[in-house]
């Protein structure tokens, strides 16, 4: 689940800073020749039990070890059992109808089932965060999962939507969300988005 604070932070173009590294020491950095535009490579996210794809348009931004708190991402040797950011895309970023997608990873040897009851627990307990959908799917390669779609009031008036793809690969529990304000996207645009997400079983024999 992404926390509230979070949730706020990734719709404001300010706060972006607070997912990426300080980036003061790229000012001197020596610059890169340009490359075509049809050559721009695609932001990807890639682990021994999931592959994921950020539609064209959408940069991939690095994400601190734990920004607002959480266990290692693979699942194994952190300090806690909250969910870990482990990748991170924007798209029109510093522009107000910004949006992003987070891909959050827990230590978690559970259903999919009981990932899904907890998480949406977890959620109501927010106070302001309503749930309007909540379904059980299938990713393209047949593994199991969750639709969530949620919304969360904001001092300002107005809201932060959250559609979430909920899944287990047998080690984690995986969180991928499409996070953005109000009328900056469309369920069927953050479903198109989610389309490339492939999950298998992680690999206990690997590190």
């Amino acid at each position: 689940m992404i926390s509230r604070s979070l949730r706020r932070s990734l719709v404001s173009p300010a706060a972006l800073v607070a997912l990426t590294f300080p980036c003061a020491a790229l000012a001197d950095a020596p610059s890169v020749p340009a490359v075509a535009a049809s050559a721009a490579p695609v932001a990807t996210y890639n682990d021994a039990g999931m592959h994921f794809d950020a539609p064209p348009g959408w940069e991939s931004i690095p994400v601190s070890a734990s920004p607002d708190g959480g266990g290692s991402p693979d699942g194994g040797g952190g300090n806690s059992d909250e969910a870990t950011p482990v990748a991170a895309f924007i798209y029109h970023k510093g522009k107000s109808d910004q949006v992003a997608i987070i891909i959050k990873t827990a230590p978690f040897d559970g259903r999919v089932d009981d990932y899904d009851v907890s998480h949406n627990s977890a959620l109501r307990k927010d106070g302001d965060t309503f749930i309007a959908k909540n379904e059980k799917i299938t990713l393209a390669n047949g593994m199991p999962a969750y639709f969530v779609k949620a919304n969360s009031g904001s001092q300002a008036g107005h809201y932060v939507e959250t559609l979430e793809y909920l899944v287990c690969d047998g080690t984690r529990s995986i969180d991928v969300s499409y996070v953005g304000g109000e009328g900056t996207f469309d369920e069927t645009k953050a479903r198109s988005a989610f389309s490339s997400l492939y999950v298998v079983a992680y690999p206990t024999h690997r590190p």
